[in-house]
């Protein structure tokens, strides 16, 4: 838990010093995903040697099944040894999504908190509409708020309130000035003091906050008066590239009765990650979908590009043995 919390806060970080410099949010995404992409991208080169490796000592695994059809446990050993030396494993293409799985989590709470922090950042603004303005991207009103045709423009107030670990915000915890005005604003109290002496704070979740909170955004709301926050376009798009990207990964996998077991693992990874990802999206914010999204197209890209290099590679060794 404390990992993931270190990583979350050194994504957000790593994201907004970006937006500090470019002052777009989509262009901040498009910057940091690209940024992430480059780090993934080795396990994805991983993956593809470990496959073609599985690939090219297919001849050797059936000689070994052969030797040793009686006794089991000597293959297994045998094979093993074999891998081993020759670097590669039949579970290679689970390592993307060990990579891609935390990174996922720490990314949508990463984002999460980025729309706590904007929401309290409407809350103290001497012009919260000006502010919200620069919020909207293409259909959608509120890019910190889902693309999802049930949801608000605005967070609710009684459902932000009560969210765990708001006072341990990188915002509230680097501007301590703010906590005061939230609480002359009636959202929050001082509820004690730390361990090294600091004033700790808290919000309410009392009506009057609840009142508080929807008096002061009312003018946001009445921008979009009637109007929910997106098309749930975002969401089938993260879902839709989820699959194409799976797809366009297992079509480029070598063949070979060894690597059946992960073959099967990653067909069923093919069609539950992207219901998973749709899911995801639904809930979280547009500016984690968009963020989705454009990983999404630039992961299509790259494995195109490494199956490209393979195959090509493959086809120089044939030439050699021939």
């Amino acid at each position: 838990m404390t990992n993931s919390f270190f990583l979350t806060k050194w994504f957000l970080l790593g994201m907004q010093w970006v937006y500090s410099n470019v002052g777009d949010v989509v262009l901040t995404i498009l910057i940091s995903t690209i940024l992430i992409r480059l780090i993934t991208v080795f396990s994805d080169i991983k993956t593809r040697k470990s496959s073609a490796g599985m690939a090219r000592i297919q001849p050797q695994i059936q000689r070994l099944q052969e030797r040793y059809k009686n006794n089991p446990q000597k293959l297994q050993q045998e094979q093993s040894k074999l891998m081993k030396k020759e670097g590669v494993s039949m579970f290679g293409s689970c390592l993307p999504l060990l990579i891609t799985m935390p990174i996922f989590f720490c990314i949508i709470y990463a984002f999460r908190a980025w729309g706590y922090e904007h929401v309290i950042q409407l809350l103290i603004s001497d012009n919260p509409t000006e502010l919200f303005a620069s919020c909207k991207f293409l259909w959608v009103h509120n890019i910190w708020q889902p693309d999802n045709g049930m949801s608000p423009v605005i967070q609710d107030a009684a459902q932000f309130l009560a969210t765990k670990n708001l006072d341990k915000l990188i915002f509230l915890d680097k501007n301590p000035e703010v906590w005061q005005r939230l609480v002359d604003m009636g959202l929050a109290v001082v509820s004690g003091t730390g361990a090294n002496g600091e004033v700790l704070h808290t919000f309410l979740q009392t009506p009057e906050a609840i009142a508080a909170y929807n008096a002061i955004l009312q003018p946001c709301v009445d921008m979009y008066a009637g109007l929910n926050n997106g098309w749930f376009i975002l969401p089938v798009l993260a879902g839709g590239l989820g699959l194409l990207s799976s797809w366009v990964s297992m079509r480029g996998q070598p063949k070979s009765a060894a690597n059946d077991q992960a073959q099967a693992t990653s067909k069923i990874m093919m069609y539950m990650m992207p219901v998973m990802f749709f899911i995801a999206c639904l809930q979280a914010s547009a500016a984690f979908s968009i963020y989705w999204v454009f990983s999404s197209v630039l992961s299509v890209a790259v494995t195109l590009v490494i199956n490209k290099v393979f195959k090509i590679n493959a086809a120089a060794e044939e030439d050699k043995k021939a």
